[in-house]
């Protein structure tokens, strides 16, 4: 009891310190993760105060790696790979070799071991998928030229991040000689049939499967069908000498190619969040300031090989083969901040006796500071882009195709009601489509005539890719009230002419919305009862046009 009760106060305690640190850093506009890195470091051995049980709360961090590389694989997709141009991949593939190749140079100027060189270089040439996102979320250019490529950029990144950790692992424990590549070829052959195995019996059986449970109805049945999936792959991955990572990255993978995938999603983000939290606090826990003091050398190369020649080779690799400028900055800016890959392959490097605590803070510190000056990197390279448009106005913006003045209406949500309005009015008007969710949004793009905007549409950045004064009409097809009355506030204050029609869910979100500017709500419920009336009056034989009457008098009633 003793020991539960003990455990159940270290994850309060992990958990309390994180939500402080995560806010403070929101309010400091850097990412969560610098927050909760330095939570661990409050509870550590290494600074005065409540110390929390390492090994406790390792076990817990174990299930948040699954669970993070999982619901990464569960938005990676093998139709998204096989979309990623043969330039981006084999750009980002040069990109990665290149930075490893960069940091392993200087590493053996300085008399670095070879593991400690690869691990600090493998680290520092993979960039942050989630603090990418988030940044070009923000700005509302998800979908503009720049965003695709940083984010095809990311998943191949992403594939030699976790080919890296297996073979870079076998490499610590061999030798130097003909016995190290012999060890690395047969770990890379293992581990090629392990995916060939996962990927052959996974394909054919996971989405099945998922959908058998899907069909009984039960949330909890469907949620423990996705854990026991993730964690067992990631078992028999370990079991056979590879990562957990390799097993759980492998499991996303598959529930990507089946229909359900955007369900399992939204089913493990919140459990996945919370674990990933304990991962990113445990791992600060094993920083010593001390260390990194000492090691103040190993900080500046792997800072500078992620601020620096990550970058600079980015935009090389993707300037030579073709791309514009202005893409090529924007997406290597994107692209700067290193993120939870390289905290993965620091831990991997340190459970291996690769690195020591110095190199494996080193790498945490250097992946903190990447992740700190990229908002200033970011707004700096848009602001030098911009300033290079206007000096070049005749160049076309790919991102705002020119429309039909006065005949656009933009649709904000692409589910079901969304997906209906926009294939009614896109054969005539000019239709942009703003939708958070990347599945949704995929499914718009892939709409003749129908222009996407991929973000959150309360975003001031969003709003302004939005270019709401060409806009006739706003259609809000959330049925969150909340960001509805937000998003119709503030593009009423962009354009006080603009016409804003909204989906009410119940009758008392009309007024809620009225006083937003939304100058037309459509109640879900009554729409749903009239048209139940309308099918009842049919079924006893009432004509179509007599039916339809009765019922345009009902809602005249019911409307006062």
């Amino acid at each position: 009891m003793e020991e539960q009760s003990a455990l159940l106060v270290n994850v309060s305690v992990a958990l309390g310190v994180a939500l402080v640190g995560g806010w403070l850093a929101t309010r400091l506009r850097l990412s969560s993760i610098v927050g909760y890195l330095v939570a661990g470091m409050v509870i550590s051995p290494f600074t005065p105060g409540f110390v929390a049980d390492v090994d406790a709360l390792r076990l817990l961090a174990d299930v948040g790696i699954v669970l993070l590389l999982f619901a990464i694989g569960v938005q990676f997709s093998l139709s998204d790979l096989m979309g990623v141009g043969r330039r981006v991949a084999l750009a980002a593939t040069g990109q990665v070799i290149l930075v490893i190749g960069c940091v392993w140079a200087i590493g053996a100027l300085l008399g670095w071991s070879r593991n400690e060189a690869l691990f600090v270089g493998a680290a520092a040439a993979i960039s942050s998928s989630a603090v990418l996102i988030k940044i070009l979320d923000a700005r509302g250019d998800l979908s503009a030229e720049h965003g695709g490529v940083a984010v095809a950029w990311a998943i191949i990144q992403d594939l030699w991040a976790v080919v890296l950790i297996a073979v870079l692992g076998t490499l610590a424990g061999s030798g130097d000689g003909p016995a190290a590549s012999l060890d690395v070829g047969l770990a890379a052959a293992k581990a090629a049939a392990f995916v060939a195995a996962v990927m052959v019996v996974g394909l054919r059986g996971v989405p099945w499967l998922l959908n058998v449970v899907a069909e009984e109805g039960s949330k909890e049945l469907f949620f423990l069908s996705i854990a026991l999936l993730a964690i067992t792959t990631a078992l028999a991955s370990e079991y056979v000498g590879l990562s957990l990572a390799l097993g759980a990255f492998l499991a996303g993978i598959i529930v990507s190619e089946s229909d359900l995938s955007h369900r399992v999603l939204s089913e493990l983000l919140p459990t996945r969040d919370v674990f990933a939290v304990l991962f990113f606090v445990s791992t600060g826990m094993l920083i010593d300031p001390a260390v990194i003091r000492s090691e103040w050398v190993a900080v500046l190369v792997t800072a500078f090989g992620i601020t620096i020649a990550k970058p600079v080779i980015s935009i090389a690799l993707f300037t030579l083969s073709g791309a514009r400028v202005a893409v090529a900055a924007l997406t290597s800016a994107v692209l700067l901040p290193a993120g939870e890959f390289s905290f993965l392959l620091a831990r991997s490097g340190l459970a291996e006796g690769a690195i020591s605590e110095g190199f494996f803070g080193a790498i945490l510190a250097a992946t903190v500071i990447s992740i700190v000056v990229s908002p200033g990197v970011v707004e700096g390279t848009y602001r030098w882009v911009e300033r290079d448009r206007r000096r070049s106005p005749a160049e076309p913006d790919d991102d705002h195709p020119t429309s039909r003045l006065g005949r656009r209406a933009i649709v904000c949500g692409y589910a079901r009601v969304g997906q209906v309005v926009s294939s009614i009015l896109s054969p005539r008007f000019d239709v942009w489509v703003v939708e958070e969710d990347r599945v949704l949004a995929r499914e718009a793009r892939s709409r003749e005539g129908l222009h996407v905007i991929e973000g959150n549409p309360t975003s001031h950045a969003v709003l302004e890719r939005m270019h709401l004064l060409e806009a006739r009409v706003l259609i809000l097809t959330m049925r969150d009230s909340f960001s509805a009355r937000l998003v119709a506030e503030r593009a009423r204050d962009i354009n006080p002419h603009l016409e804003v029609v909204g989906l009410a869910s119940v009758l008392a979100d009309v007024e809620k919305l009225g006083r937003s500017g939304v100058r037309v709500s459509v109640v879900a419920e009554d729409e749903g009862a009239y048209e139940l009336a309308r099918y009842g009056l049919h079924r006893f034989g009432v004509p179509s046009n007599q039916a339809a009457t009765i019922v345009q008098h009902a809602r005249s009633r019911f409307s006062r």
